[in-house]
């Protein structure tokens, strides 16, 4: 009878054990695979630099290999050959992008994803369709007198702060107010005059952030289920969701005020919502990521 009993154990032992170690896609024939340990993949190798050991790995496999990562197969392409082929001549075949825990079900939650981070789907090939329209060559040359006056804004506070050359300073806020001010006028239809304006600091530090939480390198719990019932990523990416949505309401809210009023800003959004770029009728959470929040920055 302890003999039934202890062979039920391991039977159940290697059924979980095959369960934890198992990937979204089956091991790919024919394809060079990285060595890795049970449950964790090649996590433990892989250390907090991904990208060396990625280079070191392809010395010995290839250009092309396979890797796991947790519970999920990663193709590798470390090549320029291998990287023109597969999204050049093949971009059609992944036009689509992959989901991690974090990223997309915590702190996309309630704001649904951008366009770089979206699988393929109608909204996102609606909103694909709308940005294609909106960064065209008569559309970009538009923009440039724009360009040029938040790039004069941004040189003129530098000179002002560092008193024409005569004392250091640190222009990375300045820079940053360029970039994100271009990005708000072009889809919002709004900027900020101060580099130190305090809703910006909160959308540049929310940001990079949240563009962290889709680092392969900081978030275990995308790729070992188990560990989202220990980890505190959950709970920080959850805090930054809620800092991000409230920024998104008071950019979109001020710009929805406005078109009420008649007032138009003549930004990207704006033509989005009022359908001139889509004939679709969109979501208020789809119309806040008419283009990816990495064009606002901000490192």
């Amino acid at each position: 009878m302890a003999f039934v009993a202890w062979i039920g154990i391991v039977v159940i032992i290697w059924i979980l054990f095959k369960i934890l170690s198992s990937t979204d896609i089956p091991k790919i024939n024919g394809l060079p695979e990285a060595p890795g340990w049970p449950i964790f993949g090649s996590l433990l190798q892989l250390g907090e630099n991904h990208s060396l050991a990625l280079s070191k790995l392809a010395k010995r496999l290839g250009p092309v290999f396979q890797i796991r990562l947790g519970n999920k197969r990663i193709v590798v392409a470390n090549s320029y050959d291998s990287i023109k082929e597969l999204w050049i001549r093949n971009q059609s075949s992944l036009i689509s992008r992959p989901t991690l825990y974090t990223f997309h079900t915590v702190v996309s939650s309630s704001q649904g994803f951008t366009i770089g981070t979206s699988p393929w789907d109608e909204s996102c090939k609606q909103r694909r369709k709308a940005a294609a329209t909106a960064l065209n060559k008569l559309a970009v040359q538009s923009y440039m007198p724009l360009i040029d006056s938040e790039s004069y804004s941004a040189i003129n506070e530098i000179l002002k702060e560092c008193e024409d050359g005569r004392i250091d300073i640190n222009i990375s806020p300045h820079l940053q107010r360029f970039a994100l001010n271009t990005s708000l006028m072009l889809n919002y239809g709004t900027r900020f005059s101060s580099s130190f304006d305090a809703l910006l600091k909160e959308i540049v530090e929310v940001e990079a952030a949240i563009s962290r939480f889709r680092s392969t390198s900081n978030n275990w719990q995308d790729y070992i289920p188990l560990l989202r019932f220990f980890s505190t990523k959950s709970s920080e990416a959850n805090s930054y969701r809620l800092r991000r949505d409230h920024y998104l309401e008071i950019l979109l809210g001020g710009l929805k005020k406005d078109i009420a009023n008649g007032t138009e800003r003549s930004c990207i959004t704006e033509l989005y919502i009022s359908s001139r770029l889509n004939q679709t009728k969109i979501s208020h959470e789809s119309s806040k990521h008419v283009f990816d929040n990495d064009a606002f920055i901000l490192r």
